[in-house]
């Protein structure tokens, strides 16, 4: 067992929110039950706690799971409406489930979700102070949608490790099915109907940029889709050698292989340092359970074969990007900074947009793209017209101030510390901590996107988001010692 827990707890900067990451469930409930304004809502999720029939409750958990594996169906093919839709009917199906089972959901709640919370009202809060409320309500409705799908997920998680795993494994799927339409519109030269073209680069450089069958056809919507399905089919194939079922756990390799492989033909910058963030996490998290699990203690085999495969998957990468000039080009194109014409329009985008955070940095312009066009017209350099900020952080501080921006970031640093403190848990299985590892590379994946595009706010992209943030919510939750202290 690794001292990481220790080390985490004596750096004066991260221990309070250590503590934080530690706060159980039962911590979480007494917080509630002890805050006079938020009596009444506790009194209402504390439910009576009553035996239900079996048959009820279980019917409820299969009809949420089979709409939750229809929800990630759509996000292949499906427009906003119909996705924000069935999310909305799946919600309303969880909170009938709540009405009729009536369960303790109180003693449910983590700390996850109470930041999740806080970040839903900061959104109100900017809606109220929004002098365009009226768009701004607008923008309100969209973010509802997605805690609304974060609600869905979080009751999904509370059947175990194994619907959330038979999820992923879905997600997996999907992605391989996007990735081989990508390599078909890829080798037949079908092109996007919009997409950036860099006039200052050879058109015989220019890559062939895969979108799949996405709703709006755009390659970087594929990619910010295809990052959680790369997490998903790597975690899923470390699951299954887990498990010592080889063939499953190689197919899933092979198809983590071809998600990567369908990223880079995106041509997406963003997918491109997603890929590298989500290796450094990857091979991280599994090399500490390599070194300090007790019940990989036996297998010598494995550190050497941790660092070859590091360093065959680094040489690949790197051989494969060397390979094609196109690749080269567009993975050069990164650091080309005001040489490259679409980064050079972002750079004016991110000028404005922080203009505008400067005018309104408490609690920002209000929420929604059709608010922040409003009020981005009186910060803009002309010609350089945007719906977004090209950036999640920025954006979220724009439409949310800075209350909303720390408020997201704590949820990242939080989700951060208790994965670390669960790799480290005796109390979780090797699977689910490797589970729980897989969640978070998505999420960190995604995030890093996000941080270059806002594309990240499409419900194909932010809802598998939050279905990773409510998943790993629930399997890091700290157990409770008798005196009620939580412990991983």
């Amino acid at each position: 067992m690794s001292n990481l827990k220790t080390t985490l707890e004596n750096s004066w900067l991260l221990r309070p929110w250590v503590a934080l990451a530690e706060s159980s469930s039962e911590r979480v409930t007494v917080w509630l039950s002890n805050a006079v304004l938020l009596r009444p809502v506790s009194a209402c999720l504390s439910g009576t706690g009553a035996s239900t029939p079996g048959k009820l409750n279980n019917a409820f958990q299969w009809i949420l799971t089979l709409g939750a594996t229809g929800l990630f169906v759509l996000f292949t093919f499906a427009g906003t409406g119909l996705i924000g839709g069935l999310t909305w009917l799946l919600f309303a199906l969880s909170v009938l489930a709540w009405l009729v089972l009536r369960p303790n959901v109180l003693h449910k709640l983590t700390i996850i979700d109470l930041i999740v919370a806080c970040f839903l009202g900061s959104a109100l809060l900017s809606t109220a102070f929004s002098s365009f409320w009226h768009t701004s309500l607008i923008g309100l409705a969209k973010m509802l949608t997605f805690v609304a799908g974060y609600v869905v997920f979080r009751v999904l998680s509370e059947q175990g490790h194994r619907t959330v795993g038979g999820l992923f494994g879905l997600l997996a799927l999907l992605g391989l099915g996007e990735s081989l339409i990508g390599f078909y519109q890829h080798i037949n030269h079908i092109q996007p109907l919009a997409t950036w073209s860099d006039q200052s680069i050879n058109p015989e450089l220019q890559m062939d940029r895969i979108f799949g069958t996405l709703k709006p056809s755009n390659p970087n919507l594929l990619a910010g889709f295809l990052i959680p399905c790369l997490a998903a089919a790597a975690g899923s194939s470390l699951l299954f050698f887990r498990k010592k079922t080889l063939p499953l756990a190689l197919a899933l390799v092979a198809i983590s292989a071809i998600i990567l492989v369908a990223i880079v033909f995106t041509g997406s910058r963003g997918g491109f340092l997603a890929i590298g963030s989500m290796l450094v996490i990857m091979f991280g998290y599994l090399g500490h359970l390599i070194w300090y699990e007790r019940e990989l203690q036996t297998a010598r085999w494995m550190k050497p074969a941790w660092l070859i495969v590091l360093l065959v998957s680094v040489l690949a990468i790197g051989g494969g990007v060397m390979s094609s000039e196109k690749i080269r080009t567009r993975v050069a194109s990164i650091f080309a900074m005001r040489e490259d014409s679409s980064i050079s329009y972002r750079f004016n985008v991110y000028n404005s947009a922080m203009h505008m955070v400067r005018d309104n940095p408490i609690v920002g312009i209000g929420p929604g793209n059709s608010t922040f066009k409003l009020v981005y017209g009186l910060y803009m350099v002309p010609g350089y017209n945007a719906l977004g900020s090209y950036s999640v952080p920025l954006e979220i501080t724009v439409e949310q101030g800075f209350i909303g921006l720390s408020i997201f970031l704590s949820l990242l640093l939080v989700l951060i510390l208790r994965t670390a403190l669960a790799l480290d848990s005796p109390q979780l299985s090797l699977q689910q901590k490797l589970l729980a590892g897989a969640l978070l590379t998505g999420i960190i994946g995604s995030f890093m996107y996000g941080i270059f595009d806002t594309i990240w706010y499409r419900p194909s992209v932010n809802l598998p988001f939050w279905f990773m943030v409510a998943s790993l919510a629930k399997l890091s939750e700290p157990k409770a010692l008798p005196d009620g202290k939580g412990q991983h």
